[in-house]
């Protein structure tokens, strides 16, 4: 009985059958199982920079419309943000992404605003299998890169297909040719011809122009995907990011259908049927119209539900970020114009020194080349911006009034514009001196006016960080001149950072002091380079000279020739 039944080919089929739904399973559930792995073994770890950045600007772009006060350009690129962006973003997504490099460029000054950005964290933060599951359900919807969906956030009118009458008339006019078959066999056959051709040609024509938008759409599609996914976890009453995606998910439930039609693709013979039907009827011309139809209505909550997805993944990245680090830091905000800090340290250093410091209304940072002065302005900097966006300090403890910080640091001359150093370096001044008329402002400047000659430069230098020190805001200054800290005493505070000389050479040890700095290592640089000793002795002798007389004169050249029994 059996071996009848063995030798029945069609039991045979359905064995195979059922042991290839098996295997497919099977090897699914190990997939799954280790992308969860990997996603879990990956949290709390740092990340590595991409080998090529991608741009994720785009979203941004759009937004900063709408922000009055963010983070410019010149200080985006004074504290190496793209650099310290790469280290926080563990995001999965295009959508996370984006959002991330926004977050950086939009501090908040208000509590609710901050509050919320750290509910979220906390919330994520309580339960690790949770995090997990939407980490997974993240990178499932992946990045697609150059995929612009951002711009279905802003300007729809501008990406729908115009005169959609005339593709409904096209469609109908092959049926229209098999119809006249009947009653005039030539001119329903040349109509129906005609009418395939043109399709045809319109329909390939909308895939290779609109190609753009299509990617975007494609991406729209598998971020419903994720969002319905989402769903299936009680967001609602998580977070106002969780009711975003909810009411998102219950909003554009219906455009799934039309997404998928729209987003088919012929993979194997079966599908040339409903390639060719689409072709005819111009579906996807006719499809894409009704979903942007669809979104421009809602323009409001899909972008609300754009930022809700792209608030979850940027938090899950701000959580493996904080995990990553030694010690971190929740900001906390006071009301006067000053910084406390403790233990705070540079996020792009791998052994970092941490520094313990108040920097009150105004601070001068004095100190010779390589001691720390700027790397240690720049710690405060980005501390400050991360307290307003990712609410994640590195630092021991963070102390400060809610400020856009604003910098001038690693000016450079602008040969396209034909603009000298100087002029590029005043400019970037100026243009503190305008916003702070508009908002609280937190100022970090390098080496002022460093591109024009010493007498001008002390002068001015002294001039504007005295006006600076009237306005309502907080000032750091990194500065090599002395002088500034002599001219301003009484109205900015004293700070430096200091070498040490030994055999081995200059040692640093990074920390910073309290009071003006009242070393130099320049001319120690170049005699522990073995420059000749007359060099040496000349240059200490014009720096002794100077003290003593705060002038300088050409008499040093004659005493040198001398005591080098040369002629005068």
């Amino acid at each position: 009985m059996s071996a009848a039944i063995f030798s029945n080919p069609v039991i045979w089929i359905v064995l195979a059958a059922v042991a290839a739904v098996v295997i497919i399973v099977s090897v699914v559930k190990t997939g799954e199982r280790k992308r969860r792995a990997r996603l879990a073994a990956a949290f709390g770890k740092p990340v590595k920079p991409p080998e090529q950045r991608r741009d994720v600007s785009g979203y941004w772009q759009l937004r900063k419309k709408e922000v009055p006060h963010h983070v410019d350009d010149i200080t985006w690129g004074d504290l190496d943000m793209d650099k310290v962006y790469d280290r926080l973003n563990a995001c999965q997504t295009s959508v996370g992404e984006e959002y991330l490099w926004a977050l950086l460029h939009e501090p908040a000054f208000d509590m609710e605003t901050l509050r919320e950005r750290e509910a979220l964290l906390e919330w994520l933060g309580e339960d690790p299998e949770r995090r997990l599951d939407m980490t997974v359900l993240l990178s499932k919807m992946g990045r697609m890169p150059g995929s612009a969906m951002y711009m279905f956030c802003y300007g729809f009118a501008v990406k729908r297909i115009p005169h959609p009458w005339m593709y409904r008339l096209l469609a109908l006019l092959p049926f229209a040719g098999l119809g006249l078959i009947l009653l005039n066999a030539t001119a329903g056959g040349v109509l129906m011809i005609a009418a395939m051709l043109a399709n045809g040609v319109i329909h390939y024509t909308f895939k290779r122009r609109m190609e753009p938008e299509m990617a975007a759409l494609r991406y729209f599609s598998a971020m419903l995907w994720c969002v319905r996914q989402l769903c299936k976890t009680p967001l609602e009453d998580a977070h106002p990011a969780g009711r975003d995606i909810a009411d998102g998910c219950a909003l554009f439930k219906g455009l799934g259908g039309r997404l998928s039609g729209l987003m088919a693709e012929r993979v194997s013979d079966a599908d040339f049927i409903a390639e060719y039907f689409r072709i005819l009827t111009l579906s996807n011309i006719r499809g894409y119209n009704r979903i942007i139809a669809a979104l421009e209505r809602h323009q409001a909550e899909f972008r609300q539900m754009y930022r809700a997805v792209g608030a979850l993944d940027a938090a899950i990245a701000v959580l493996s970020y904080r995990n990553s680090v030694p010690v971190w830091a929740r900001p906390e905000f006071i009301s006067g114009n000053s910084i406390k800090t403790e233990g705070i340290w540079h996020p792009l250093l791998d052994k970092p020194v941490s520094n313990t410091a108040t920097l009150q209304k105004a601070s001068l940072v004095s100190g010779s080349n390589a001691s720390g002065k700027s790397t240690f302005i720049k710690a405060v900097a980005i501390n400050g911006l991360f307290a307003q966006t990712i609410h994640t300090c590195t630092a021991a403890a963070f102390r400060a009034r809610p400020a856009l910080v604003i910098t001038s640091m690693a000016v450079r001359d602008d040969i396209t514009a034909h603009e000298s150093y100087f002029m590029t370096e005043i400019k970037s001044l100026q243009r503190i001196l305008g916003k702070l008329r508009e908002v609280n402002c937190a100022c970090y400047i390098d080496e002022i006016l460093k591109g024009t000659n010493t007498v001008e430069r002390i002068a001015a230098s002294a001039a504007v960080l005295q006006y600076l020190s009237c306005q309502d805001g907080l000032y750091a200054v990194a500065t090599h001149d002395i002088e500034l800290t002599r001219l301003l005493a009484g109205v900015y505070d004293n700070y430096h950072f200091r070498e040490t000389m030994t055999d081995s050479g200059l040692t640093f040890d990074y920390t910073i002091k309290p009071g003006p700095s009242q070393t130099r290592n320049a001319i120690l640089l170049l005699e522990h380079l073995g420059f000749d000793k007359q060099i040496i002795e000349d240059a200490h002798a014009l720096v002794a000279r100077y003290e003593d007389t705060r002038t300088w004169d050409a008499s040093w050249r004659s005493q040198s020739m001398k005591s080098r029994n040369l002629p005068v």
